[in-house]
């Protein structure tokens, strides 16, 4: 998703995402929203995806993230099933340091990191 990858690196504060359960996510404000593609409400361990509530589907209220998932989850939110993009995959490599924190921002409060898109080496 083009929109996303120009708006990377970016460093962020990440918080817990209180209804799909092992999600972390980052609030942004992309200036070009991404068209609803790949859209799924399930998500795996290391997905990624993009949030936003599209006119024909949601009240708006503004909120648009990105969001990871350091687990297996449905993806809701306080409306109930929430259509996401998933649009990429966090390296299986870095599996255990997302779930490290993914259970400290859950345990302790959002916290800064830094994100960095690599381009897909065709493991």
């Amino acid at each position: 998703m083009e929109c996303i990858s120009n708006a990377l690196p970016m460093e962020a504060k990440v918080f817990q995402a209180r209804w799909s359960g092992r999600e972390i996510f980052i609030p942004v404000n992309l200036a070009k929203k991404p068209p609803r593609e790949r859209q799924s409400i399930r998500a795996s361990l290391g997905d990624v995806i993009y949030f936003y509530e599209w006119a024909d589907a949601y009240e708006q209220t503004g909120f648009e993230a990105i969001g990871m998932f350091y687990g297996p989850e449905i993806v809701r939110e306080w409306r109930g099933d929430a259509p996401v993009n998933v649009f990429a995959q966090i390296d299986p490599s870095q599996w255990d340091l997302l779930k490290e924190i993914g259970e400290r921002v859950w345990r302790q409060g959002g916290e800064n990191i830094d994100i960095h898109l690599v381009a897909d080496v065709g493991r």
